[in-house]
């Protein structure tokens, strides 16, 4: 039986709780008698540590979240337990824990991975060993489709198995819609510079914004950090923007939230008051600590992302007592999405009889699953349907950075 559970509301007190979507859940007493249900793992790949661990670790609570409600509903076919690898974001990492995964036969799919350079990195190791992978965030183009924007050799598609999913845009809907942005709010004011970290998600969402800029708004072509200090993913790349910033409006930044603090401080330093935009990878509330509000108020710092932050209150509050969440921490930037993908996994695995990797690779395919976010389903190259982007920006109401926080200003 396909179970659809929807939003979740506050558990009461009966022997029998329920949430406010209908779902039983069990008392102590009921779960013991269920604890000869088979228990059946899933991997979380993700950065959960290094200078990028903030993502990962947002998404981990929202997996964990995700399978600690599963553990507790009364229908339940089977408990659940979440493995977690630690990729740092870095693709030189990512293929060991891909192997670590595949090579434990209770692990039967995987939520992640987080990042695209460490996605396609491992992708062929999960594909031979058909399990499926469902990331919250990576949003390469050429992970599913053939992307002629990109650099020789990275173009793709990778997902040759056709093993992975994501359940958010990918960079084909997310850059446009980036530098049309930039274009309409900021072309007639100067050029629009457009810089990257290098990597294959940075590199990857830049071009793609970069040509969807008119030639005449837009400063020369894309150009990459340079430097040696840099934190982001594996890269090898910098924080350090050393070019001409004459006659530029607005900057965007291709990369990840943890080098976007310091290219913001660098371009600041420099005396830049232009408008500065980065995309999802820099859509974190970590970005803010890093520099003074006076960075935020010199000129409009705007982030986007195809991540919706609209969630039921009752989950939100839920989220900050997921299990490793110590410090309570609020959902963040693909919280929703990796709690999302998680529970579409274990409502695909309750249809099958017996879930194997293979099977659940193959109801992934066929999945109509109503999220918390959206309604999830596939296409054939493993994208997910749907095309919404929003637009953030960071606003400061003190001379402390505790007075700041992304505010979401709307679709683009």
């Amino acid at each position: 039986m396909m179970l659809r559970l929807k939003k979740f509301g506050v558990i009461g007190a009966a022997a029998a709780m329920v949430l406010s979507s209908g779902v039983v859940l069990v008392s102590a007493a009921q779960a013991a008698t269920m604890t000869k249900l088979p228990t059946y793992e899933i991997g979380y790949e993700g950065p959960l540590s290094n200078g990028n661990a903030q993502t990962g670790l947002f998404e981990e609570f929202g997996v964990n979240l995700a399978v600690q409600q599963w553990n507790m509903n009364a229908q339940r076919h089977f408990n659940i337990k979440v493995v977690p690898g630690d990729d740092q974001g870095d693709p030189n990492i990512a293929p060991q824990v891909a192997t670590g995964f595949v090579l434990n036969p209770s692990i039967l799919a995987v939520v992640g991975p987080a990042f695209s350079g460490a996605t396609i990195a491992g992708l062929s190791i999960y594909g031979a060993n058909h399990m499926a992978e469902v990331s919250p965030s990576a949003t390469r183009v050429s992970i599913t489709v053939h992307d002629p924007s990109a650099q020789a050799g990275s173009q793709g598609p990778f997902n040759t198995y056709h093993n992975f999913f994501r359940v958010v845009a990918n960079d084909g809907v997310q850059g446009p819609a980036d530098g049309k942005y930039l274009a309409k709010n900021y072309g007639s004011k100067g050029k629009i510079l457009v810089i990257s970290d290098g990597s294959s998600y940075g590199g990857g969402l830049a071009t793609q914004v970069q040509n969807s800029i008119p030639s005449a708004e837009r400063m020369g072509s894309v150009q990459t950090l340079d430097g040696t200090t840099g934190c982001g993913a594996g890269s090898g790349t910098t924080d350090v923007y050393s070019g001409s910033l004459s006659g530029v409006s607005a900057v965007f930044y291709g990369g990840y939230y943890c080098d976007f603090t310091q290219v913001i401080g660098n371009l600041r330093n420099a005396g830049f008051t232009g408008a500065i935009m980065s995309g999802d990878g820099s859509d974190e509330p970590a970005v803010i600590g890093a520099n003074t509000p006076s960075a935020f108020s010199d000129g409009p710092v705007l982030v986007t992302c195809a991540c919706s932050n609209g969630q039921p209150a009752t989950w939100n509050n839920a989220f900050k007592k997921a299990p490793g969440n110590s410090s309570h921490e609020a959902p963040g930037p693909y919280s929703a999405e990796a709690y999302d993908a998680t529970r579409m996994l274990l409502t695909t695995m309750q249809g099958l009889k017996h879930p194997t990797r293979a099977g659940i690779l193959a109801a992934v395919t066929k999945v109509n699953y109503k999220g918390i976010t959206k309604t999830i389903s596939f296409n054939k190259a493993g994208d997910v349907a749907g095309s919404a982007i929003f637009v953030n920006q960071i606003k400061c109401s003190g001379d402390t950075t505790s007075t700041c926080s992304i505010k979401q200003l709307g679709l683009e």
